[in-house]
Order: C-alpha cells, then sequence, then structure tokens
C-alpha cells in the first residue's frame, strides 16, 4: 500500500500504489530474467511505469502487471516500482510473480521494514517459503539506517517527524480545508523550527554519522517545513552541501531545500521540486534554465519533471477520493 507522505516531496520511504517492498528470481511467472540494474530507463518505459501506478492506484492490479513488466524490462528498476509490483501482483494473486518483485525491490534498496511487515498488500506472500528471508532482509538493511552516536537526540527527531506528517495527514484528510488543521499545522511548524534550531546551533547539522540516515533525514524534514523561518532554512543550507560533499547528507533532499529557498527568497528554483496548482493543474513554480532541469534532476538523483508531476497529480487524486 502506498502511503501518501505529505511532504510534498519525493521521499525515501517506499509503499505500494494500490491503497495498502528478496529471494533469490525462484519463479519467474511471466516475468522475465532481470538485466543489470544499472540499464537506462527508455521514454517507452518511464511512461509504462507511470500508466502502471495510476491502474495499481485505481485498484486495477491485474492491469497494471504487463506495463511494471515493460518498465523494468526498459530500465525502471527503482525500488519503488518493484514493491508496487509486488504489490500489485499479490493482490492479482501471482504470488510467485510477487516474490520475484520483492526480491528485485530488496537488490534496489528497499529497505522500510516497518511498512513491509504492516502493509495489507501483502498479506498472500506471508506464509510462502521465500517471504520470511526477504523480510529479514530488509530489517537488517533498515536497522543500518538507525545507527547513530547520539540516539537520544536522532529518537527526538524521529518523534517530530512523526508529528509533522499527522498533522499533513489530517490536513490533507481535509482537503485542505480544516482551518483547526491549518493552524496545528503551522503551531507544529513553529515549534519544530525553534527546537531545531537550537540543536544546531549547539552541534551543527545532524548528519548521518551522528544521528543515522533516518534521524538526518527527519532534520531535513523539519528544515525543509520550516517556512515561517527563510532565513534559518538559508542559514542551513551551505550546512546541508557541507554534509552531502562528505557523505554525510542526501543530494535529493539538498535538491529540495534549495529549491525551497530559492522560492522562499523570490528566485527561480533549480530543479522543480516546488509546485503550484494553475487552473486546476500542478506545474512547477518558475524555474531557472527550464530546458536544462531534468539534466539537474538526473544528477542528483531524481526523476523527470513530468513523471514527479504526474506522481503528485495521482497522490493528490488518491487523497480525496473517500
Amino acid at each position: 500500500m502506498r502511503r501518501l507522505v505529505v511532504v510534498l516531496t519525493a521521499l525515501n520511504l517506499a509503499a505500494c500504489a494500490h491503497g495498502g517492498g528478496t529471494a533469490s528470481e525462484t519463479a519467474e511467472v511471466g516475468v522475465q530474467k532481470a538485466p543489470p540494474l544499472t540499464v537506462e530507463a527508455t521514454p517507452e518505459a518511464r511512461q509504462a511505469a507511470s500508466e502502471a501506478e495510476g491502474l495499481a492506484r485505481r485498484g486495477e492490479s491485474a492491469q497494471s502487471l504487463p506495463l511494471y513488466r515493460v518498465a523494468w524490462e526498459g530500465g525502471v528498476r527503482t525500488k519503488d516500482v518493484a514493491y508496487n509490483a509486488a504489490c500489485a501482483a499479490a493482490l492479482a494473486k501471482a504470488s510467485d510473480e510477487a516474490l520475484v518483485w520483492l526480491g528485485r525491490a530488496v537488490e534496489a534498496g528497499f529497505d522500510n521494514a516497518k511498512h513491509m511487515k504492516n502493509d495489507p498488500d501483502l498479506v498472500s506472500l506471508r506464509e510462502l517459503p521465500g517471504y520470511a528471508p526477504l523480510e529479514q532482509k530488509v530489517a537488517a538493511a533498515e536497522a543500518k539506517l538507525y545507527e547513530a552516536a547520539n540516539p537520544e537526540l536522532r529518537d527526538e527527531l524521529l518523534r517530530r517527524m512523526e508529528e509533522d506528517q499527522e498533522v499533513r495527514n489530517a490536513l490533507m484528510a481535509s482537503n485542505f480545508k480544516d482551518e483547526a488543521a491549518k493552524a496545528k499545522l503551522r503551531e507544529v511548524d513553529a515549534r519544530n523550527t525553534v527546537w531545531l534550531k537550537g540543536i544546531i546551533a549547539k552541534v551543527g547539522w545532524p548528519g548521518h554519522e551522528v544521528v543515522g540516515v533516518r534521524g538526518s533525514f527527519a532534520a531535513w524534514l523539519l528544515v525543509q517545513h520550516a517556512d515561517q523561518d527563510v532565513a534559518f532554512q538559508a542559514e542551513v543550507l551551505p550546512m546541508l552541501e557541507k554534509a552531502v560533499a562528505r557523505g554525510e547528507g542526501s543530494a535529493k533532499n539538498l535538491a529540495y531545500l534549495t529549491d525551497r529557498v530559492a522560492v522562499n527568497t523570490g528566485r527561480p528554483q533549480r530543479y522543480g521540486t516546488q509546485l503550484e496548482e494553475v487552473n486546476g493543474r500542478m506545474v512547477a513554480k518558475p524555474l531557472e534554465d527550464p530546458a536544462g532541469v531534468d539534466a539537474r534532476r538526473e544528477a542528483v538523483g531524481l526523476g523527470t519533471l513530468a513523471e514527479y508531476i504526474q506522481g503528485f497529480e495521482r497522490m493528490r487524486a488518491a487523497s480525496q477520493k473517500p
């Protein structure tokens, strides 16, 4: 089940496209042997992946599977695509194929053990031979993301990130109309900003070594949502740049914060991560060098701008369903 993560960013938390991510590839039912993960994706494969996600989100799991296969064979080899295909296959009662896709997801770096363990889309797989080793590998991969020199600070960051997401999910559930939810969001963001400013003043940017990969992600998320204090966001930006340069941060996250600071200070963004609604459609806010945006996105590990907007539209549409 694909969770609706309301940070309005490309999170590193995978989930299924349908409302609900290895074993070796032993049962290739309807799926050809996977070529290496480094194959460059073709435009046709990218389109197939987008269409597959749309079908899966509408509950048309069996219909999405041929498109997922086309996407994978064409070079779209992400952990999200593989995990979502596994969910679709499980819901379509193609258990052997689902295990193949799960194996691919793990090979591609899927590491959200809690979500995998509780995902209702995978219920039919949990008693099958081969599933338990997958879950164990994902749990081991996830555990590494929490290794931290300062576990207390890590845990507080994670707690605050969870609260950040709760208030955003509540606002999205109201289709952004609940004034009390808006006020709560502003209050939580303001409180988190004040707290994090104090932490950074004492220990600097909390990178991977200090608070773990997940803890550092939480810190970035709180900064990303500190729109009430743009000066603070701008102050953190060079800190994050240095962290990325020494392997203590995420280039994707840096791209998002770069754009956030640019937009919040009235300048065009570089990567197209900040969107707005125009005549009922989502579009990127003003860009510097629009023709080169996809090249810049690719350099930091982001998909094309068109794919990003399509994914956002699907998320928004799903959030508005009863």
